[in-house]
């Protein structure tokens, strides 16, 4: 399906402590030439600059391009320590109103992780991963203490990973999706590339089940619209425009000829969102309404626990049924508004789970479109 390029991310640098940033290359998106994305707002996704040779940073650049809730990047990496990288999580850059306990941030941190190790053995080097080494996190200590140390090893015998071919092609996909739906022979080659056995991978294409599920979803688009904070906290980070993207490189972004369009006229600025202008807010409800009702088969991924260690694994699991996705030709997307924490959306999160089947005492971690 066609990638949407008013949608693709636009990451080129990640904090480091110990070096300079690690950057990636360069590289272009053509657009109407009435929003141009600049070239710089998507130079990661050709990969790490040509003379990048520290093993680390090359493996960083890479990893950054993770998915990750509303693409906030969350990522510090201190490379203070010889051969080894220590990963802490941006206090300032987590979602307290539409991720309240912080669990989507540490899963877009799993898949930032995994793509960090599979960019390692690309170089021939083994990853091995101390969890917590400051000890467990504790409420209200994210960010203040390590998520991880990752030690570089030379070893001719590390496996390459097939799916790193995908890193650099791999998008979120926001269009309407067409109604032909996912096969139960893809569905398979999907669970495959999962690795994590503590995660557990669902997926229908039932008609009945997915047109309960699309009405499921957008209520909770609804709920989310119309709680003032949560809604608030996706406005403050729309970047509206290829200049406000270049100039920002994280957030939500938001262009292509009708957003230029509609900016230059007034009709959507950040003055009038954070304003919690009704005609913005309807806008922003269709935009999304029209994804979900142009959606024909649905996947999620559940856990047992719903501990970091099991949150760190989804992200791992859900980037490479992502990168499994762009090797098959498929189009994928989150929609995370009926598994978000926050108290208006706890009924619908307790609803998902049973619309999709899931035991009581297990935890729908991602539901997306496919």
């Amino acid at each position: 399906m066609p990638e949407n390029k008013g949608a693709v991310s636009r990451r080129r640098f990640i904090k480091v402590l110990g070096g300079a940033a690690a950057v990636a290359g360069a590289g272009a998106i053509g657009l109407s030439r009435c929003d141009q994305m600049p070239q710089e707002a998507v130079g990661a996704w050709s990969g790490p600059g040509p003379g990048e040779s520290e093993p680390r940073r090359r493996a960083l650049s890479y990893a950054l391009l993770a998915p990750n809730p509303h693409n906030q990047q969350p990522w510090i990496a201190d490379l203070r320590q010889r051969d080894a990288v220590t990963f802490l999580c941006d206090p300032v850059r987590l979602l307290p109103d539409t991720d309240p306990f912080s669990r989507q941030i540490v899963i877009g941190c799993g898949a930032f992780l995994e793509l960090l190790s599979m960019a390692a053995a690309e170089q021939g080097l083994r990853t091995d991963v101390t969890y917590f080494p400051d000890g467990e996190w504790r409420d209200g200590q994210m960010g203040n203490a390590a998520l991880c140390r990752v030690a570089f090893t030379p070893d001719k015998n590390v496996a390459r990973d097939p799916l790193f071919v995908q890193v650099l092609r791999r998008r979120t996909n926001r269009n309407a999706y067409s109604e032909i739906t996912m096969t139960e022979a893809e569905a398979a080659q999907l669970a495959s590339a999962l690795q994590a056995s503590s995660v557990q991978f669902g997926w229908t294409a039932d008609a009945k089940k997915c047109a309960e599920l699309r009405a499921h979803a957008e209520r909770g688009w609804r709920i989310e619209l119309d709680t003032d904070a949560a809604y608030l906290e996706s406005v403050r980070l729309y970047r509206i425009t290829g200049s406000e993207i270049a100039q920002h490189r994280d957030g939500l972004s938001l262009n292509g000829p009708f957003v230029w369009w509609a900016h230059r006229t007034g009709m959507l600025t950040h003055e009038k969102a954070l304003a919690l202008d009704t005609s913005t807010r309807a806008q922003s409800f269709e935009f999304v309404a029209r994804q979900i009702r142009n959606t024909f088969s649905f996947a999620w991924l559940s856990t047992g626990s719903n501990d970091r260690r099991a949150q760190l694994d989804v992200g791992a699991a859900y980037v490479r049924l992502n990168l499994k996705a762009t090797e098959l030709g498929l189009a994928i997307g989150p929609l995370s508004q009926v598994l978000q924490e926050f108290p208006a959306m706890l009924p619908l999160r307790e609803q998902n789970k049973k619309l999709l089947g899931v035991p009581d005492a297990h935890t729908v971690q991602m539901f997306v479109r496919a």
